[in-house]
């Protein structure tokens, strides 16, 4: 049976964050993104931390205790572009600043060491700081993120310049042209972003090395890419040649092809046929008839190619349809 969507992402989500828990990875991506590539972050100087925050869970969440200070390292994960992202990203960090201020406030409590009216008022005093908190969004989708990169972008208004702005740091894989120092981290947003634009030629081309099992998972996860992901599962060597896998992909989509010629054939055949049945008089209801049975041979189709366990991407890549339409096939198969 083919896996719901719900299901396919939770299985990427744990890979790709399983790959981010890696301080190498982590270190890599902030220096890259946000320091020019400077060795800014050290990976012994990072601590994964609980990233749960009351009914709040961060993909990944790390302490950094470096030149700087001590800081909270967040990673949010993004398949598809979710338009108030700004605002959640903001409301993460609050409350991981608000779990401070209410520690910071039941310490006070427990000492009574508060005195002025100022630190009654405030019940901090003004000595307590807080942990800042920087936060990267990686997003996997194949088309651009074309809405709201700031919090400013959600509101509608001709005078923004006495709004307090909050911008997110985000990074697209499909268009990243970062050069990234760990190798492993490099690999993945590079053969990732050949793979989002389908460029499987220059895969083969330039990706002949063999690479962990592990991390071309991570690979397929980033992608969406459930076919890929299970061969490559499958496979029993911890340590494959990635472009193997994929030519070894194209052959069965190659084969669903055919299914589609011969399908496609099929559907012909019944337009023929209701063509002719129009040149005998038989107008009424044909116009309807024909839509209907256009899309009801089309869903028998994709039902077909499902049943396959080819990936949405193939099967949107091989027979041109809409993703609404391939929506629809999942429901009726379900």
């Amino acid at each position: 049976m083919t896996k719901s969507t719900s299901e396919e992402y939770g299985t990427f989500d744990q890979e790709i964050n399983d790959f981010f828990h890696d301080p190498l990875h982590v270190s890599s991506l902030f220096n890259t993104c946000l320091y020019q590539g400077k060795d800014i972050i050290k990976p012994e100087e990072l601590t994964v931390t609980n990233p749960k925050i009351k009914a709040y869970t961060r993909d990944v969440l790390m302490i950094w205790d470096g030149i700087y200070g001590i800081y909270y390292l967040g990673i949010e994960n993004q398949w598809i572009e979710n338009y108030p992202m700004p605002y959640r990203i903001l409301q993460y960090d609050y409350l991981v600043y608000t779990s401070q201020i209410k520690k910071i406030e039941k310490e006070h409590a427990q000492k009574k060491d508060l005195k002025s009216s100022e630190e009654f008022l405030s019940k901090i005093k003004a000595s307590d700081k807080l942990i800042p908190c920087i936060t990267i969004v990686i997003y996997y989708g194949s088309k651009p993120w074309q809405t709201n990169f700031s919090m400013k972008d959600l509101f509608d208004v001709k005078d923004e310049h006495h709004v307090i702005d909050f911008k997110m740091n985000l990074i697209e894989v499909h268009n990243d042209t970062h050069r990234y120092k760990d190798k492993e981290l490099d690999l993945v947003f590079s053969m990732t972003r050949e793979i989002l634009h389908g460029n499987f030629t220059k895969i083969k081309e330039t990706y002949k090395q063999s690479i962990s099992k592990q991390v071309a998972l991570v690979i397929a996860s980033m992608a969406k890419d459930e076919n890929l992901y299970q061969q490559i599962k499958e496979e029993e060597k911890e340590v494959i040649v990635m472009c193997e896998s994929l030519d070894r992909m194209r052959e069965e989509a190659k084969s669903a092809g055919k299914i589609l010629g011969m399908a496609e054939g099929m559907q012909k055949g019944k337009m023929e046929g209701l063509a002719e049945g129009m040149q005998k008089g038989k107008i009424q209801g044909v116009t309807e008839g024909m839509k209907k049975g256009k899309e009801e041979g089309i869903l028998t189709i994709l039902k077909s190619l499902l049943k396959k366990e080819l990936s949405d991407s193939y099967i949107l890549e091989i027979t041109g349809v809409s993703s609404e339409l391939l929506l629809k096939a999942k429901q009726a198969l379900n």
